[in-house]
């Protein structure tokens, strides 16, 4: 089933996590209830497909649904929104950083990045720092309930987490490393760059 021109149902599901240890966790994560396929097709259309077409490069779902046997098994949060459909962690592909395609898409935001935070970007950022500063910039402008940068250094998240919901919107912008999590302001956030 397509959510979008750019997304699948299956890229929301697949669990490597399930897929080891089959039986009912894989079959409830591969067959999640209409509630929560809605709200991931409203994930996708107010959040991830707008920053998929804004970005032009391909982006991986690392993690969206996780039945709730499923986030029970990998230590998840009792709270998580990934297990109601309303959340994914996402990987964008280094090609953002090396393409020529993608070079006038990189200045943009890095210029309307410098123009916030009044400095530029060190070099070596990676791929997921401008999904997480592109999110964090049209924050306004997408339904986005939290945008995390998550694990992996300053500048450099492991992966970017997004969720949205149609009851809720924080428009919340975290960092989360082996420290703990910390809510950041539009700049503080741009600055992880710097």
């Amino acid at each position: 089933m397509r959510l979008s021109g750019n997304f699948s149902l299956d890229e929301f599901l697949v669990s490597q996590t399930a897929e080891r240890k089959g039986g009912e966790i894989l079959q409830h994560q591969m067959n999640p209830p209409q509630q929560v396929i809605d709200n991931m097709q409203y994930l996708v259309d107010e959040t991830v497909q707008p920053l998929r077409t804004l970005l032009g490069v391909p982006m991986k779902i690392s993690s969206g649904y996780r039945c709730e046997e499923l986030n029970t098994a990998i230590g998840g949060s009792n709270r998580s929104q990934h297990v109601h459909g309303q959340a994914a962690d996402i990987i964008l592909s280094d090609r953002m950083i090396y393409e020529l395609a993608s070079e006038r898409t990189r200045r943009v935001i890095e210029n309307k990045g410098r123009e916030i935070i009044r400095q530029s970007w060190r070099p070596g950022i990676n791929a997921n720092f401008y999904l997480f500063a592109v999110t964090c910039m049209y924050l306004d402008d997408l339904d986005v309930d939290q945008v995390i940068h998550e694990y992996g250094t300053p500048g450099e998240p492991a992966w970017v987490h997004v969720s949205a919901s149609r009851e809720r919107n924080r428009r919340q912008i975290l960092r989360i490393d082996r420290d703990g999590s910390k809510e950041l302001t539009l700049e503080e956030a741009l600055a992880l760059g710097g």
